[in-house]
């Protein structure tokens, strides 16, 4: 997997390029913020599952092979999202709303998965029939093979997604704190009590915690 953090910052760029392209504005609200980096990294929830089997003894080595053994990482299980992103279009609803967990999970997090993942991913892969395989994808290969771990990490790092990776995570940091201490004044019609510039920090802390993580 590209690191998680990595994974948010190009989901959110990618969304956010859509985001000025159809509101012809350059502040994002902070819930779509949330929401895009949420769905950006989902896939990579299996990994609490495996750290509790593991009654936290959680090693990223061969036994943590999620793009083979996971149904997180099966991107034909969530055909739903872009079903109902389809459906949202036909009906008059907000396409800006229903697209952003199409943009997180498959161009945030599957795509560069598959351009610079270990294993790659299997985009053909029936999520519901565990004995039947198909074909791994991985553009990068020759620069990111072998398992998931420190040998994978290490290998990854010197790669040029990497370092495009960790230039797209400091950008969005930067992005939201001109969000975060912008004067332009936001209001939510739906929750008139609720603060979109409180989860600008979250988003910040975020992002800052996973680059730190991820490059010790």
């Amino acid at each position: 997997m590209s690191r998680t953090e990595q994974h948010a910052a190009f989901g959110f760029l990618i969304y956010y390029s859509i985001y000025i392209l159809f509101t012809g504005s350059f502040i994002m609200p902070s819930y779509y913020i949330s929401s895009i980096i949420l769905f950006s990294i989902c896939p990579d929830f299996d990994a609490i599952v495996f750290y509790i089997k593991k009654r936290g003894k959680f090693k990223l080595d061969t036994e943590f092979q999620h793009h083979f053994s996971s149904v997180a990482h099966y991107p034909l299980l969530y055909i739903p999202f872009i079903i109902l992103f389809i459906v949202n279009i036909f009906t008059g609803s907000d396409p800006l709303i229903s697209v952003i967990p199409v943009i997180g999970i498959y161009f945030g997090h599957f795509l560069f998965d598959t351009i610079a993942c270990g294993d790659g991913i299997m985009w053909g892969k029936n999520p519901f029939s565990r004995k039947k395989y198909a074909r791994f994808i991985n553009i990068y290969c020759n620069k990111t093979d072998g398992y998931h771990g420190k040998y994978w990490g290490a290998r990854y790092r010197k790669t040029r997604v990497s370092k495009i990776g960790n230039i797209a995570v400091i950008f969005c940091v930067i992005l939201f704190l001109i969000f975060q201490y912008s004067n332009i004044p936001m209001i939510n019609p739906v929750f008139t009590s609720y603060s979109p510039r409180y989860s600008y920090h979250n988003s910040i802390m975020l992002l800052l915690l996973m680059l730190f993580l991820g490059l010790k």
